[in-house]
């Protein structure tokens, strides 16, 4: 896969994947950064500008995994963690 989106810098990423990993089965901050990507380019992802930021950032969700990815409205990754359709709906 070709990585198309990162995190702003590596202690982001770092700090994420610490605070997310477990929960979105990634072995590492590299996996992590993978598997947030794979969330975005997913053709069943569905996709919505974040309401309450006021920034344009993105929100990616597949609701068949419940995976959730923030992206900047400068193309950086925010975050990546696990929700459900609920807390998708509310961003």
């Amino acid at each position: 896969m070709i990585i198309k989106y990162y995190f702003r810098d590596g202690e982001k990423m770092r700090k994420h994947f610490l605070e997310h990993g477990e929960a979105t089965n990634c072995d590492s901050a590299e996996e992590y950064l993978i598997r947030a990507n794979e969330v975005i380019e997913n053709p069943k992802v569905k996709r919505k500008p974040e309401t309450d930021d006021g920034d344009n950032d993105m929100v990616y969700y597949l609701s068949e995994t419940g995976e959730i990815v923030f992206v900047s409205a400068d193309g950086y990754i925010r975050t990546y963690y696990i929700a459900d359709d609920e807390y998708f709906e509310r961003q």
